[in-house]
């Protein structure tokens, strides 16, 4: 595993885009999975902004790394006060399309092979992970059970 790149934002609204952009630079724009990288750092620091302010002014450590086959994506807060993060359910076309939120987990499982919560002691705090293939998966894999 080696390290991609790694920075730490400040807990505030404009965090995501950041984070967008420093790894559309770290990856280049013709890396196969960069667009799925950028979407699930995206979600993940979101929920840090969301969650995570509310216990700590403390900052976002975002952190990328190539594991071969994937690139692995960690988002570090100290919301260790949160519980394990919820993955909710797809609801139907006319819930989805009126909701505003609860989709950020759903759309990184999504975009990952793996992912998951490590709980970190010194600091305090949790990292959220996932693992994004190179290939990006096509229509039909992404609709799949399989994929999921």
């Amino acid at each position: 595993m080696s390290l991609i790149g790694e920075i730490e934002l400040p807990c505030e609204h404009e965090s995501p885009g950041t984070a967008r952009t420093v790894v559309n630079e770290w990856l280049g724009k013709d890396h196969p999975a960069n667009f799925s990288v950028r979407l699930v750092v995206s979600e993940l620091v979101t929920n840090s902004v969301r969650y995570a302010s509310l216990y700590t002014s403390k900052g976002i450590g975002l952190r990328l790394y190539d594991v071969g086959e994937a690139v692995r994506v960690e988002v570090q807060d100290s919301g260790a006060k949160c519980a394990y993060p919820k993955l909710n359910a797809p609801q139907s076309d006319i819930e989805n399309s009126v909701r505003e939120g609860g989709r950020g987990l759903f759309i990184v499982e999504k975009h990952s092979v793996l992912w998951g919560v490590t709980f970190i002691q010194n600091p305090l705090g949790c990292i959220v992970w996932a693992e994004v293939p190179l290939q990006e998966p096509t229509p039909e894999e992404f609709d799949s059970n399989v994929w999921a």
